[in-house]
């Protein structure tokens, strides 16, 4: 059996950004196949892994990665794994993997194992490789008692996640010669007062079910259409804006577009609903309370808004650091992969609340 390390490089190594997954689909449709007793199906680039005999306790982990830094190097290193999608989130995988060769050797005998590694979940909503899974007779959530996103949380479990959406939105000027502006109308110009505004706008705290959420609204790209001596006849920004759990995403874009200046085109291009807080389910609580796992709100978007809209409990929980997704010379300690693993093989050993 490969170290949990080793097996997060080897997964590493295999290039799988968003929308080229079928590289990083078969090596782990082959792994998983090669577990004895293990239940396997290919759906696309997706692969749904299932042992056991009991409730069904489900783990979900996509297999996509952001495009990786030019100097992202690829080795274990000291106490750590580095590579793309290290933390974010082959490490997860890695025990999620691990996990199927523990129920192999019955470790898990009151409880089904199902692992779902799916893809294109960094791309946009609409486009995650989940959503098949969750049609049909076969949902992949059908039967679930619990659900865990093994997203990265520094081994904390994070309940819910907020909502996201984002919109483009653009100001309209007149073309000129950059010599001779008062011919035109700077679009950019027209931005200024919305600009300021969101710079000075601060974050809202909101607290649902005693965790505190933030609900933040951001500007995170702009473009213009011109050459560079050329006066600007339109300037559009990306809008992001972050709400809690409980806000509907209607609610969402009419605060979005009551807060933008009435001259300005508003066209929302992704909406992405908030996920409820979900901590009722006994086995759960039992599990925080046996091994003092810390609580808090998600301040990001993940999957288990869909499940948790489904009525699914479901719940982040991931040995990947926070701080360490996305960035350029991404890495996963190995002391958490273990952590991860070992808290993981105790919640699905148990059988509930004693």
């Amino acid at each position: 059996m490969a170290t949990l390390a080793e097996t997060t490089l080897a997964l590493c190594a295999i290039p799988s950004v968003t929308g080229d997954e079928r590289a990083i689909a078969d090596e782990l449709e082959r792994r998983a196949r090669a577990i004895p007793g293990v239940s396997v199906r290919r759906v696309g680039q997706s692969v749904v892994a299932e042992l056991g005999a009991g409730p069904i306790i489900a783990l979900f982990g996509h297999s996509d990665t952001v495009k990786p830094a030019t100097d992202q190097p690829l080795e274990i290193a000291g106490d750590r794994v580095y590579g793309c999608g290290a933390s974010d989130m082959k490490g997860g995988l890695a025990v999620m993997l691990a996990l199927l060769e523990d129920a192999s050797m019955g470790m898990f005998p009151r409880t089904t194992l199902r692992c779902v590694f799916y893809d294109r979940e960094e791309g946009p909503a609409a486009e995650s490789g989940i959503l098949p899974l969750l049609k049909g007779p076969g949902a992949v959530d059908t039967g679930v008692e619990l659900a865990l996103c093994l997203e990265p949380t520094d081994n904390r479990l994070e309940a819910g996640c907020v909502g996201g959406l984002h919109a483009r939105v653009s100001f309209r000027g007149k073309r000129a010669h950059s010599a001779r502006p008062w011919q035109g109308d700077n679009a950019l110009y027209h931005a200024v007062g919305l600009l300021a505004a969101l710079r000075d706008r601060p974050r809202r705290a909101v607290e649902v079910d005693g965790l505190t959420f933030y609900e933040v609204l951001n500007a995170t790209m702009a473009s213009t259409e011109n050459s560079r001596n050329v006066i600007p006849d339109r300037f559009t920004l990306n809008l992001n804006y972050r709400f809690a759990p409980g806000r509907a995403t209607d609610d969402a874009i009419a605060e979005l577009r009551a807060f933008v200046p009435a001259e300005a085109e508003v066209e929302v291009i992704d909406v992405a609903p908030s996920g409820a807080v979900r901590l009722d389910s006994p086995r759960l609580r039992a599990w925080i309370g046996r091994r003092a796992i810390a609580v808090e709100a998600k301040q990001a978007w993940t999957d288990v808004a869909r499940l948790a809209s489904r009525g699914v409990a479901a719940v982040n929980f991931g040995p990947g650091a926070t701080a360490e997704a996305h960035q350029a010379r991404e890495s996963i300690g190995i002391d958490a992969l273990c952590t991860h693993h070992l808290a993981l093989r105790d919640l699905l050993s148990a059988g509930g609340p004693p």
